[in-house]
């Protein structure tokens, strides 16, 4: 049996290109050296015409295809990236979903009773107002004690009002917001 020697491919891809160089020499001048390529060589390229293989010089150049290799890398970089921020905004995205229907609820309960101490305390507001009624009809204007008693109930319900205007107003604000 007849042994045939291996040869690396890289050695038959340089000899076949060899050959196709040595039987265009009358066309072209083509070299084939293992010098390194430098930054600003161009790229070469068989071009088929009519059936008919050429080489061809290329306008792209070694650098170019350095910089290619790092631009993908980069982007390859970016867009994992990218992908991490997304995975964590729909991770935070859930989490609120969850958190919200929670505290919709929560806020629910939390306006119901604050609804409820403001119908509290316009009861207490109305009652403070009907005793200083009261007490206008039943005392005079000279008693020194009823005007005190008098003063002091005005500014209770005063007072009372202004919290309850302040309560109203949370009470709007906590509805919006659970809206």
């Amino acid at each position: 049996m007849r042994s045939f020697p291996k040869f690396p491919a890289s050695l038959l891809a340089t000899a076949l290109l060899g050959s196709m160089v040595l039987t265009s020499a009358a066309q072209a001048a083509v070299e084939v050296t293992s010098d390194p390529a430098s930054y600003n060589d161009k790229v070469s390229a068989i071009h088929n015409s009519f059936g008919k293989d050429t080489l061809v010089r290329t306008s792209v150049s070694i650098d170019d295809l350095e910089n290619m290799q790092k631009t993908v890398k980069a982007n390859a970089a970016e867009l994992e990236n990218q992908k991490r921020t997304i995975s964590d905004q729909a991770r935070l995205i859930e989490e609120l979903k969850r958190s919200s229907g929670s505290s919709s609820s929560s806020n629910n309960s939390e306006l119901s009773n604050l609804k409820r101490t403001v119908s509290e305390q316009e009861r207490d507001l109305n009652n403070l107002g009907k005793q200083v009624e009261d007490l206008k009809r039943s005392s005079g204007s000279s008693s020194s004690s009823s005007s005190s008693e008098l003063s002091n109930l005005k500014r209770e319900v005063s007072d009372q009002d202004r919290t309850i205007d302040q309560l109203k107003r949370t009470v709007e604000d906590l509805g919006r917001k659970v809206k």
